[in-house]
């Protein structure tokens, strides 16, 4: 976290999700940060059966300075979520 006069500044680097993964919660002066990420693949033939599955959590929660979260943006670019909120 990065923290100035003017705003705040977190990164949280998240790969192998995808955005549709993740899920950002800021109030007045919080974050809450949950990805959850499913994976199945199946391959059956005529002798020959296999299953394999991955389960993917990441939850991360705060408290911020007095922050004024309907102007805060929120970047996912290359698996770095990058949120930054300027103070109030």
């Amino acid at each position: 976290m990065k923290n100035n006069s003017k705003q705040v500044v977190l990164e949280f680097n998240l790969p192998d999700f995808k955005r549709e993964d993740i899920k950002v919660k800021l109030s007045g002066n919080s974050v809450i940060i949950k990805a959850e990420k499913k994976f199945k693949k199946k391959i059956q033939k005529k002798d020959f059966f296999h299953v394999e599955k991955s389960h993917r959590k990441f939850n991360y929660a705060t408290t911020l300075p007095k922050i004024n979260p309907n102007q805060a943006k929120v970047e996912f670019k290359k698996g770095v979520l990058k949120i930054t909120a300027p103070k109030k």
